[in-house]
């Protein structure tokens, strides 16, 4: 094939959290002379040339305010119960007219590269972009959402192997509710336009065990991006002056999520793990330990945390490599995640990891020297992680953590793997 000419959709504000991964995806693509199209939901402040559905708020007709309105209704509609979380509702509806968004694509496109989709499309605008374009579809499937029923993700849930339907997420979830009927019509669609299937290999397991897609095959490992030059290592010394770490404190632990207390982050078994590590401490060792805490809802959790913390709150983005930094190792318990992408950052700073053996961590901890990658659920394997990361030291663990990073997770690295697929399907 030629050079590609892509076009990046992502929903998600570009310059803010995680919606940067679609901006360093895009920088990566016109670093490399890819001719290279974004559109978003909105306009996106210093990009005039992004593509974009709905102009400013402020600026909006008020027909395209009650559309925009409905777009952020769609998901909260679905009558949901549990622990799972339906963004989108039917797929054969559309958060935003699929007319909308058509209009705005006015040039042919090789790849059409879906970044993130919830509130602005569905199965079936994505059928109808491909329609127009007939070009390669690449889906980035970093939860759930894409390949089952409709919910972010599944848990220990056995219906996403079985077709979906009575969803235990649903109240009066039967036989033929919308999760069922979802499946049938990306069956459908999967079928006809043939997408690509990005995951990593955490997510690719779980797909290949799904009904959708376990006799799928174009379902391609596809490693996060990480802007290597802005999480990258500093003094540790100044870094832990600019976080506040009190004097003394020679082990430091980060942990965070945006939502502590959601029982998939799995902070209940990291808090047990704590209090094993601490009982093989002596009480001087104790002292000397420090705890970095980020996210919502801190003390939900820390109620006797053994060792003194500090609740950060919400981070700043730009606040993040220091923090990175200041600590010996990030701890992840998430049990039941795709990322985070705090993992692939924290590597990149060349900060170990502790995790369990789920998410990115099966990719970029286990079988490396990065950090240690727990059984899953299994506190006790968890402490001896914070154990080796505490005998061994953080810095005989910094080459390889930021190694894997700039093999792995540069954009060099994605655009490299970005075109070997494009020319395999091509």
């Amino acid at each position: 094939m030629h050079s590609p000419r892509i076009l990046i959709i992502s929903s998600v504000d570009p310059t803010t959290g995680g919606g940067t991964v679609a901006m360093n995806f895009y920088n990566a693509l016109k670093r490399e002379g890819i001719e290279t199209d974004f559109l978003t939901k909105y306009p996106v402040k210093g990009h005039p040339e992004f593509l974009h559905v709905f102009p400013e708020k402020k600026k909006m007709s008020l027909l395209q305010r009650w559309a925009d309105h409905r777009s952020r209704q769609v998901g909260r509609n679905v009558p949901q119960q549990g622990d799972h979380f339906f963004d989108n509702g039917p797929e054969t509806e559309s958060p935003v007219s699929p007319e909308r968004i058509l209009k705005q694509i006015k040039k042919p496109y090789d790849v059409v590269f879906i970044v993130f989709w919830h509130q602005m499309l569905t199965y079936y605008t994505i059928f109808r972009i491909w329609e127009k374009l007939r070009c390669q579809i690449h889906l980035r499937c970093p939860d759930n959402q894409a390949t089952g029923g409709g919910c972010h993700f599944n848990g220990t849930c056995p219906r996403l192997s079985e077709g979906c339907g009575f969803c235990p997420g649903l109240k009066n979830g039967g036989p033929d509710d919308f999760t069922a009927a979802n499946i049938r019509f990306r069956k459908e669609i999967i079928l006809k336009m043939h997408p690509i299937i990005y995951g990593n290999t955490h997510m690719q397991n779980i797909n290949r065990r799904s009904f959708l897609l376990r006799d799928y095959d174009r379902l391609e490992t596809v490693y996060p991006m990480v802007d290597n030059d802005f999480f990258r290592p500093m003094d540790i010394g100044l870094a832990r002056k600019e976080a506040s770490v009190p004097e003394g404190k020679d082990f430091v632990l980060f942990f965070g999520s945006s939502v502590l207390d959601e029982e998939r982050k799995g902070m209940r078994y990291l808090m047990e793990a704590l209090r094993i590590f601490a009982e093989k401490l002596s009480i001087p060792e104790r002292k000397r330990v420090y705890l970095l805490v980020a996210g919502t809802n801190a003390s939900a959790i820390m109620s006797g945390s053994p060792f003194e913390y500090r609740d950060l709150g919400y981070i700043p983005f730009a606040q993040l490599p220091t923090i990175y930094n200041a600590a010996d190792a990030f701890l992840c318990p998430s049990i039941d995640d795709a990322g985070p992408s705090m993992v692939n950052q924290s590597l990149s700073c060349g900060t170990p990891v502790v995790s369990f053996e789920s998410g990115t961590a099966l990719d970029m901890v286990k079988g490396h020297h990065t950090g240690y990658c727990a059984k899953l659920r299994d506190a006790d394997d968890f402490a001896a992680g914070i154990m080796k990361i505490y005998s061994e030291g953080k810095t005989a663990f910094t080459e390889e953590c930021r190694g894997i990073a700039i093999e792995r997770t540069t954009g060099e690295a994605f655009v490299k793997r970005l075109l070997e697929i494009i020319n395999k399907y091509a």
